[in-house]
């Protein structure tokens, strides 16, 4: 009498190669990416000007400066927290195109800076229009 085993069920699919396989493809394809590099195709020299005429920039921009103590300077002008509105009102009224840029020292007080912008919204500016920039120190 002959005894038949009967056949395992289904194989199932092999991981651990796939795994290898997987791998290998992986490191083929990293190993062989071409990074993004610039690539001067065409060696080109540009003509340069010595002389260009051009037109001068406008000198409607006008600085405040903030210092760490709290001392304001306009235009380069040092200017007191009582005449700050006169003189924006001032210059508004002679160039209504100017526009104001504030500079804080990085060592301004934040009460200095809201006191400041309250004279400007008193003057008629719009805070949110008015560029602000603090100046970090690099120590």
């Amino acid at each position: 009498m002959k005894i038949y085993k009967k056949a395992s069920g289904a194989q199932g699919i092999p991981i651990v190669p796939m795994l290898d396989i997987l791998t290998i493809l992986l490191i083929f394809f990293i190993v062989h990416t071409e990074f993004k590099r610039q690539v001067n195709v065409l060696q080109l020299t540009l003509p340069q000007t010595h002389h260009l005429a051009g037109e001068r920039g406008d000198n409607t921009q006008v600085l405040l400066e903030i210092a760490a103590n709290g001392d304001l300077a306009l235009s380069g002008r040092r200017i007191s927290r009582d005449n700050l509105r006169d003189a924006l009102l001032q210059i508004l009224r002679e160039a209504p195109q100017t526009r104001l840029q504030v500079a804080a020292a990085d060592a301004a007080s934040l009460s200095s800076l809201m006191e400041v912008l309250d004279t400007l919204t008193a003057a008629g500016l719009r805070v949110e229009q008015v560029p602000v920039r603090i100046n970090y120190s690099a120590e």
